[in-house]
């Protein structure tokens, strides 16, 4: 400025030579100051959708059915009654027994329905399921007439699909029940974890039948017929549950990849360290990967509590293995029992190499939420 010949202390000199400087890095501090806030305020905004959208997962993920009646046959049966078996099946009392098949076979170690001499596998399929919706009838007469029934079936037999789906069309006629039912799509615990997600609100109770009769290979196998009422914690008040049915996690055969799901199905009621006393492992053929991983997972958290002496029942191995039957036959074990502790539950899918881990409850650790 000197230079110039402007005089220093003009003070045009300072405007320019500050003020106009000043103004403008105010300017522009405003500025970032308001892209600052925008972006803090949409961070806040996204972090609390996540914390929402995971708080929304657990809920839907901790969902679960209630245990509202558990009815079981076996080889422990005496009749075609359905009365309780469940201190049998605790104690794990041997039913494998070489003896003659509905085949022809002989000497084949299998376990076998309490059967007359003269009775045909179309008769005891009739008979056991008959007998299964006449000791139901009381639980669908305490409910509304106009209340749905969603009925899960399966079947592994050699008799046809058709002549089976027959017996239970006339076996529930003759039943007397006064409600409508439907079937629904799905087998195995994958139709659970289905229903859960997308059936939650549905007044529509849940029935579950599932059987093993004259099975095509009887070697190993084990008859078994299995009953369950289920219901959602929202919409049924009228029955008193039994237990709870938490939501099945699914996984491979593989080691890791079942204590995962272990972890997983316990984080679902959720359990305390400890609190599992008993271990049901159906369908599991023995040696193989599923087997050995479900034998290795009880030496690690949430399955080293459980006494192997006492609350160990592997059903393959005294009783057989109940084909399509087997998660439904461990799960009504469970229920039926006067258990004050969780019970979890492995089993194999029929005729895949996935397995399922889920947990018995005997009463609710949370409130079911609409969500």
């Amino acid at each position: 400025m000197r230079f110039l010949g402007k005089l220093v202390g003009n003070s045009a000199f300072w405007w320019f030579a500050i003020g106009i400087p000043a103004g403008l890095w105010i300017v522009l501090a405003f500025i970032r100051l308001i892209i600052y806030t925008l972006r803090q305020l949409q961070a806040n905004a996204w972090d609390n959708r996540r914390e929402q959208v995971i708080l929304q997962e657990i809920r839907r993920g901790r969902r679960a059915l209630q245990i509202l009646s558990a009815e079981c046959l076996t080889a422990h049966s005496h009749d075609l009654s359905f009365a309780p078996i469940t201190e049998l099946l605790q104690r794990n009392e041997n039913r494998i027994l070489p003896q003659n098949s509905w085949n022809g076979g002989n000497n084949i170690r299998h376990s076998r329905l309490p059967v007359t001499v003269d009775m045909s596998p179309d008769a005891l399929v009739l008979t056991s399921v008959s007998a299964l919706l006449k000791k139901l009838s009381a639980f669908f007469s305490l409910l509304p007439l106009n209340n749905a029934i969603a009925v899960l079936f399966e079947s592994s037999s050699s008799l046809p699909d058709a002549k089976i789906e027959a017996l239970w069309q006339q076996a529930w006629q003759q039943s007397g029940i006064c409600q409508t039912f439907s079937f629904i799509e799905g087998q195995g615990l994958a139709a659970i974890d289905h229903w859960l997600d997308h059936c939650i609100k549905d007044k529509a109770v849940l029935l579950v039948v599932a059987l093993q009769v004259a099975p095509e290979q009887p070697e190993g196998s084990a008859e078994a017929v299995v009953g369950l009422l289920l219901g959602n914690r929202l919409t049924q008040s009228t029955l008193s549950p039994r237990g709870l049915l938490h939501r099945p996690e699914a996984s491979s055969a593989c080691a890791e990849e079942l204590q995962a799901a272990i972890l997983q199905a316990t984080h679902w009621v959720p359990l305390p360290p400890g609190a599992l006393q008993h271990l049901w492992l159906s369908g599991l053929t023995g040696n193989s990967e599923a087997w050995k991983s479900a034998v290795a997972a009880q030496n690690n958290e949430p399955l080293n509590s459980i006494d192997t002496k006492t609350g160990l029942h592997d059903i393959n191995q005294f009783l057989g293995n109940p084909g399509c039957a087997a998660p439904w036959l461990a799960i009504a074990a469970a229920a039926q029992s006067t258990f004050g502790s969780p019970h979890m539950i492995i089993s194999s899918e029929k005729e895949g190499d996935i397995v399922w881990s889920t947990v018995i409850s005997p009463n609710a650790s949370h409130k079911e939420n609409k969500t």
